[in-house]
């Protein structure tokens, strides 16, 4: 949940027991520079260098791309080399020197100059470290970054460079480089080394066509795509965990008869098609990802994000995920996943039919307080404070907030330290957020990406959302045990309002709910409950951690909870 922006002041309203934890994040950025005319230069210096790598790494995704639909359309490779050249020449030392490298190489090899694409990588190899990370960000607005080791990927090109040239004892040389780093064993570039290494001498011509099966029993990247007009809206395909995942890459539509079969039999069970077209004349605000009716979704990779991601390298290429999103075959046509697709939709299927899903919710809902209890709140009164804890084993206050809260409407109070106050209400109809001591109404746009957030939230409330899966309102998936702290836990999987996916531990010794995992399109989230105390009979956690890899760690202590309270019918009035 979200407030407007503040000056400097960020205010977030998050989930209290994973639902409205309400806490202040003050953002400042310090800049350490010197001081004089040499430091703008140097800042001017560091602007060039980064606006120059910007656009070398738009041109090389632009151009693999271009190559992958249409080998003869070079211009884009031809300006790539041109751009890399001349960075080389001029900042021979920049921290973005092995991305250039790699992308140099791989243009001059995909034009046929192998000679000087083997150069290339050797400098590579032979100048770059090995632990080197570089950050691919996309231009589509989607905040997607891949991070990759142009050290680990310029090997797998320098091997297929050999191959190119019947050099195979020089390519076996490098592929055995790659597979026995380690830290690049298990990855995707050291499984196609292996695949390459099987491979009999006269197959190798330096491509990896063949070679997608390499993915299979990795986690297939995750991606974000726009979903109509407004940029917040997206679609991201770690919102389909819990599903079989049907992922085919080519120059195809929503009528591609394949497809539509596929679609036809299996959409009722837990499936998902999700087809991708590389075609970069079309647009991606104006042909977004969207449901066409019966149809499956269907996007454009104008950006080359996907192609990139995926090591994409014919068309079509074909990627069958599991429910936990890792690929589990791989092909370059539909008609030849037959088999297989029906086995693992079975087998999903048969997840969400496990008699162990009712056990662990019946325990679960007799730990909270038992099913008459929980059934009987109608509203909640909580007073939290939050903690923001820092590295150093720190901790500040940020404030403190009430919140009000249905199962259909919520208001939050947030006081902050420097003693500003906000508030978010939603009267079960209507958004509202305090502007300058007065409440306003939201745009409609805004409110519904806000309230579908806010659902989500509530949905994660244990006293509403055991009485769901008590009631089997919602399909439940069991996922396994895992040990969280060294205790055995249970992990269910159930769909939020939204359609994402959000993982349910619950410990095998106490019943009780310990944490939640839900992504959000880029990261998973933890919320994790410590604490528990009881308000009438009812179990609830007073301590909540909220932490994912980009914030930090923020607990929210809640006391004073009462149940089923008389609330003051104004205070949902947003004129008064």
């Amino acid at each position: 949940m979200f407030f407007r922006k503040h000056t400097q002041l960020c205010i977030w309203i998050n989930s209290v027991l994973v639902l409205f934890t309400v806490f202040c994040v003050n953002t400042s950025y310090a800049q350490q520079v010197g001081s004089g005319a040499s430091a703008t230069l140097k800042r001017l210096d560091t602007r060039t260098i980064d606006e120059t790598y910007k656009k070398i790494s738009s041109t090389a995704v632009l151009g693999f791309m271009k190559h992958l639909t249409d080998p003869n359309d070079t211009d884009a490779l031809k300006k790539l080399v041109t751009l890399s050249d001349d960075f080389i020449k001029k900042h021979p030392s920049s921290e973005r020197i092995g991305e250039v490298y790699y992308y140099y190489g791989k243009a001059l090899t995909q034009l046929g100059q192998v000679e000087r694409g083997i150069s290339i990588f050797e400098k590579l190899i032979a100048n770059v470290s090995h632990d080197h990370i570089a950050v691919t960000r996309y231009s589509d607005g989607s905040a997607d970054a891949l991070r990759w080791r142009p050290h680990e990927h310029g090997l797998l090109e320098l091997g297929l460079a050999y191959d190119k040239q019947k050099a195979h004892d020089k390519a076996d040389t490098v592929y055995k480089k790659l597979i026995t780093h380690p830290d690049y064993a298990v990855r995707l570039p050291a499984q196609i080394a292996r695949k390459i290494l099987e491979t009999d001498l006269s197959s190798r011509i330096g491509e990896v066509k063949k070679f997608h099966n390499a993915w299979i029993g990795l986690t297939a990247p995750n991606f974000r795509m726009r979903q109509g007009i407004d940029s917040r809206q997206r679609i991201s395909l770690n919102q389909y965990e819990g599903q079989t995942v049907l992922l085919y890459y080519d120059k195809t539509n929503t009528q591609n008869p394949s497809l539509k079969k596929i679609h036809d039999i299996y959409k009722d069970q837990t499936f998902q098609i999700i087809s991708v077209n590389p075609d970069a004349s079309e647009n991606p605000i104006v042909k977004p990802i969207e449901p066409k009716g019966d149809a499956w979704m269907h996007s454009w990779d104008t950006h080359g994000k996907i192609a990139d991601m995926y090591q994409i390298r014919t068309l079509p290429s074909v990627f069958l995920l599991d429910s936990d999103g890792v690929v589990r075959e791989t092909q370059s046509d539909v008609e030849s996943l037959d088999k297989v697709l029906d086995e693992l939709v079975k087998e999903n299927l048969a997840t969400y039919d496990d008699q162990r899903t009712d056990v662990i919710v019946a325990k679960t809902v007799e730990a909270h307080g038992g099913f008459e209890k929980l059934q009987a709140v109608e509203n909640m009164v909580m007073n939290v404070r939050h903690f923001e804890y820092f590295p150093d084993g720190t901790s500040e206050m940020e404030g403190y907030s009430r919140v009000y809260l249905y199962k259909d409407k919520y208001r939050t109070e947030l006081h902050t330290n420097a003693g500003e106050q906000y508030i978010q209400l939603f009267d079960g109809t209507s958004l509202y957020t305090s502007e300058d001591g007065k409440l306003e109404e939201l745009p409609h746009e805004e409110a519904k990406y806000i309230n579908q957030y806010n659902k989500d939230r509530v949905f994660h409330e244990p006293i509403w959302l055991l009485i769901k899966l008590a009631q089997n309102e919602i399909p439940i998936q069991y996922v396994g045990i895992e040990n969280v702290n060294g205790v055995p836990t249970s992990v269910l999987r159930v769909r939020q309002p939204s359609g994402k996916p959000l993982k349910i531990f619950i410990s095998e010794k106490t019943h009780l709910i310990v944490q939640y995992v839900y992504s959000d399109g880029r990261v998973d989230t933890v919320q994790s409950f410590k604490q528990y105390k009881e308000v009438d009979g009812i179990k609830i956690a007073h301590q909540v951690i909220y932490e994912n890899e980009y914030e930090s760690h923020n607990e929210v202590y809640i006391s004073n909870i009462r149940l089923n309270v008389e609330i003051d019918p104004k205070l949902f009035n947003p004129k008064k």
